[in-house]
C-alpha cells in the first residue's frame, strides 16, 4: 500500500473507451510512486454510475411433456444453469481512514485480483480467453489514476494504451466496480474485445470524514 497527499469528491462516475487493439501506444513501464498532488478536484463532474443489479436467479427449466406410459421424473428434480458470482475484492479502506490522504492498491492485495478474476469470467460467459496480467499495463492504469486525483480531467484523453475503462466514486469493491461496468454497454464491449489479450488493474482509494471515493482504471492490450 502506498499514500499521497489529495483532496476528495464525492461524485459517483463511470467512464468506457471504444478503442481498438489495433491502436495501441506505448504503456508506462513502471509502477509510479507516490508524490504530492494538487489539492483541487478534478475539473470535470463524474457522471453517475449505474448502480450494480442485483445477480438475477436463473429461470428453471421448463419440463418436458410426460409420454403415456413413461414413468414421471421425480419432481424435486430440477435442471437449473450456475450462476458464478463474482469475486468481492474488498477495498481496505480502514488503512486510508483518518488520514487524509490517497491510497492505492497493488498485487499484494484481493481487489486487484478479483478485477482480473470478475473480467475474465465476464468473458468466460460469452467463450472467450481469459486476460493475463501485464505489469506495464498496471503501471499504466495506476498513472491514470494518479491524474485524476492530482486534478486531471476525468476523460480518455490522457490514455496511453490499446484501450481502458475507468470508473469513480464510492465504489467499495472489485465486485461492485465490475458489476456496473458488465452493466453498460459500452463498458461490456470493451471487456469482452475478442482482440485484447492482456489487462492491467489499478484503484486509488480515501477515507476522510466527507466519506469514502476510489477512481478505478483497467487498461487493455
Amino acid at each position: 500500500m502506498f499514500k499521497i497527499l489529495a483532496a476528495w469528491a464525492l461524485v459517483l462516475c463511470m467512464v468506457g473507451c471504444g478503442g481498438t487493439a489495433g491502436s495501441s501506444q506505448g504503456a508506462e513501464s513502471s509502477t509510479p510512486q507516490p508524490e504530492a498532488v494538487s489539492t483541487s478536484a478534478p475539473t470535470q463532474e463524474p457522471e453517475e454510475t449505474p448502480a450494480p443489479e442485483a445477480t438475477q436467479t436463473p429461470a428453471q427449466a421448463e419440463e418436458p411433456d410426460q409420454a403415456e406410459g413413461t414413468p414421471a421424473q421425480d419432481e424435486s428434480v430440477q435442471t437449473q444453469t450456475e450462476t458464478k458470482e463474482l469475486a468481492y475484492g474488498g477495498i481496505p479502506f480502514d488503512l486510508a481512514a483518518g488520514t487524509e490522504k490517497w491510497w492505492y492498491i497493488d498485487s499484494t492485495d484481493s481487489a486487484y485480483w478479483a478485477v482480473q478474476d470478475n473480467l475474465n469470467l465476464i468473458r468466460a460467459e460469452v467463450g472467450l480467453p481469459a486476460l493475463t496480467m501485464d505489469d506495464s499495463l498496471s503501471a499504466a492504469a495506476s498513472a491514470r489514476c494518479e491524474s485524476f486525483v492530482a486534478g486531471g480531467a476525468f476523460d480518455h484523453s490522457g490514455m496511453t494504451t490499446s484501450s481502458e475503462i475507468l470508473a469513480a466514486g464510492p465504489l467499495r469493491s472489485a465486485s461492485e466496480v465490475c458489476q456496473a461496468w458488465k452493466d453498460s454497454p459500452d463498458h461490456y464491449a470493451n471487456i469482452t474485445n475478442p482482440n485484447f489479450t492482456t489487462m492491467g488493474v489499478s484503484c486509488w482509494f480515501c477515507d476522510t470524514d466527507q466519506g469514502q471515493y476510489t477512481y478505478w482504471a483497467v487498461t487493455f492490450g
